[in-house]
């Protein structure tokens, strides 16, 4: 699933940044996750023209892996918003036929 799709990812930048801008596994793992997540501090930046090709093609894969890890929360957080929006339009159809009802029993 994506579980594995994102470890695979995170491994590749962690071999490249490792064996292109020979940073230690820990710093590449770190510099994966920030460039993946866009957060992008600044602190660590690949210093080859090589290394910066890489993080931009990084950059492009990483980002829509995280963006395929985000899917769930956003269907969960869509189907709230459906249901509390199918709430609201509830109570204003309740409020619409309860007016008219008292308009019809004033109208006899």
């Amino acid at each position: 699933g994506i579980i594995s799709i994102a470890s695979l990812t995170l491994a590749i930048g962690i071999f490249l940044f490792t064996y292109l801008e020979n940073m230690s596994h820990l710093e590449a793992a770190y510099f994966s996750v920030i460039t993946g997540t866009t957060i992008g501090y600044g602190d660590i930046s690949p210093s080859s023209d090589v290394g910066k090709v890489a993080v931009a093609l990084y950059a492009i894969v990483m980002v829509n892996v995280v963006g395929g890890m985000l899917e769930p929360a956003k269907a969960y957080l869509m189907e709230m918003c459906l249901e509390e929006e199918e709430e609201k339009t509830d109570a204003v159809t309740k409020k619409t036929d309860e007016a008219k009802t008292s308009d019809d029993k004033k109208d006899l």
